[in-house]
C-alpha cells in the first residue's frame, strides 16, 4: 500500500467512523478498553474540521483529567485507538504515545460540553491528548494492514503474526 492510498484511506475511517475505542495499560495484565467521542466526525463535529485540515494523522481525544485513563497514561503512555466502519469492513487502529496538549483546550472544545466540564475549556479536569500513530493495522475491505509510521520514514510494511506463532501464556 502506497502512503499517499493509506492516509488517504486512515483520514476517510476516521472522519466517517461513528466513535473510537481507546485502549490503555493499567496495572493488570488485560488492557483497558473504552468508548470515545470521535471528533474527527465531520457528520457529528464539522465545528472542528477546520482543526483537523492540517493535523495529519495525529490523534485528538477530550477528556476528564481525574480519569483512570489519565492515571493509567501517566504510568504508561502506550495506547491504540480503533475506529471502525462495520458495513463496509473497514477498520483501523493506530497506537503511538499518548501526550498531554493543555495549548489545545480552547481549539478542541465542543458546544454543549458543559455538562461535563462546568468551568468550560479552562476547567482544570479538561484535558486534551495527542496521540501521533507508530503503528497502524486493519482491514481495507478484504485487503489486511500492518504498518510502522514514522516521521520521514513513510510506510513500512510489517510481517503478519501466524495464527499459529500465537500463543496463550
Amino acid at each position: 500500500m502506497e502512503q499517499r492510498e493509506f492516509e488517504a484511506m486512515a483520514k476517510d475511517i476516521m472522519e466517517r467512523a461513528d466513535m473510537l475505542c481507546l485502549g490503555t495499560r493499567g496495572k493488570e495484565p488485560y488492557p483497558y478498553l473504552r468508548a470515545l467521542f470521535n471528533l474527527r466526525n465531520k457528520a457529528q463535529f464539522p465545528g472542528l474540521a477546520g482543526f483537523f485540515a492540517d493535523k495529519g494523522l495525529a490523534l485528538y481525544l477530550g477528556t476528564n483529567s481525574s480519569s483512570l485513563k489519565m492515571a493509567q497514561l501517566g504510568a504508561d503512555a502506550w495506547v491504540s485507538l480503533y475506529y471502525m466502519i462495520p458495513g463496509e469492513f473497514l477498520g483501523l487502529c493506530l497506537s503511538g504515545r499518548a501526550r498531554s496538549v493543555p495549548e489545545a483546550r480552547s481549539e478542541l472544545w465542543v458546544e454543549g460540553w458543559e455538562r461535563y466540564y462546568p468551568a468550560g475549556p479552562g476547567d482544570p479536569d479538561y484535558s486534551v491528548l495527542r496521540v501521533e500513530p507508530e503503528r497502524a493495522r486493519g482491514w481495507c475491505g478484504a485487503r489486511p494492514f500492518d504498518l510502522a509510521l514514522g516521521a520521514g520514514t513513510g510506510l513500512r510494511a510489517l510481517p503478519r503474526l501466524a495464527a499459529s506463532s500465537w500463543r496463550r501464556s
